[in-house]
């Protein structure tokens, strides 16, 4: 190790790194990469750490660092363990370039998982009421939560960043491209005849193919509309009509895929417009969301008397 790679600091390392892992991962990806390196460099210079040369944060350091997400910032355990990948991501590079003798990770203690505040699957009352109003006052919004409900499309980069060509009525396909995909591969999703219908009212198939189908002032448009912009309108509705706070955008994808599971279609079928690659994924989904169902146990449960 030359003397100049063994004095190299975090804060001087970092760009470089950042630089090679943006042409291998996804976006999001790397937004969890820049998030998490930014933090830990900002917790290096407000405790004077960040003149230290990398071969000098040692164990104690790294777990100073984590004891503090988590009982100062508070975050919780699926958080920190990223951010532990993260900024061990970092140290390895350092490591394979001879910065680092050693990757210093060892005494690093996660939090307690808390509970899970996932989105909740909205009860059928509850449906009506909010598919009722949305499409009343606001037939952007509803268009996307029906494309998440039917298609169970993510509604992150996958929705928010759709084009009208993207989406095939006369054969009744969706395809997400390669770019949006969470597994980074293009797939194709079926579209039910009832959303088939919906996307026609809508116009999408009157419109230029390149036109971002949720765009800007409630249009298809050039341009999408920003990251939080569908899941805070429909929040406001949730809100409105005094509905739990767990039912999030991300619920309609949760509720279309148990509605088709308990209609009786095989597992298979339901893997298949989940995208998921093995059925133990699929089950594990469903038992998240809904429990599981023990239908001879429902129904057979012998009465005490």
């Amino acid at each position: 190790m030359n003397l100049f790679k063994k004095h190299r600091t975090f804060e001087s390392i970092l760009p470089d790194f950042l630089a090679e892992k943006e042409m291998s991962i996804s976006h999001r990806t790397m937004q969890g990469y820049r998030t998490h390196t930014k933090v830990f460099l900002a917790w290096l210079k407000e405790n004077g750490y960040s003149n230290l040369s990398i071969n000098k944060i040692n164990n104690e350091i790294i777990s100073k660092f984590f004891i503090y997400l988590g009982t100062v910032k508070k975050l919780d355990k699926t958080t920190c363990e990223k951010c532990f990948l993260n900024i061990r991501g970092l140290f390895k590079y350092a490591q394979k370039r001879e910065m680092l003798d050693k990757v210093p990770f060892d005494l690093v203690v996660l939090p307690q998982k808390k509970e899970s505040r996932s989105a909740d699957v909205i009860r059928p009352e509850h449906i009506a009421q909010l598919l009722d109003l949305i499409k009343k006052e606001d037939k952007q919004l509803y268009l996307f939560c029906m494309i998440e409900y039917y298609c169970f499309i993510r509604p992150g980069r996958e929705l928010r960043q759709m084009k009208v060509g993207d989406i095939d009525l006369d054969n009744g396909v969706i395809t997400v491209i390669q770019d949006h995909a969470k597994n980074h591969k293009r797939q194709l999703v079926t579209i039910p005849k009832q959303l088939i219908d919906i996307c026609r009212e809508y116009g999408i198939d009157t419109v230029d193919k390149d036109l971002y189908i949720f765009g800007l002032k409630g249009k298809m448009a050039k341009k999408p509309v920003s990251v939080n912009n569908m899941s805070t309108r429909f929040d406001v509705f949730r809100d409105r009509l005094n509905l739990p706070k767990t039912y999030k955008l991300y619920s309609w994808k949760h509720t279309g895929a148990t509605k088709l599971h308990i209609s009786g279609i095989s597992m298979r079928e339901l893997m298949d417009q989940l995208r998921h690659t093995r059925l133990t994924a699929t089950e594990h989904y469903l038992r998240l969301r809904s429990g599981t169902i023990n239908e001879r146990i429902r129904d057979n449960f012998p009465s005490p008397i």
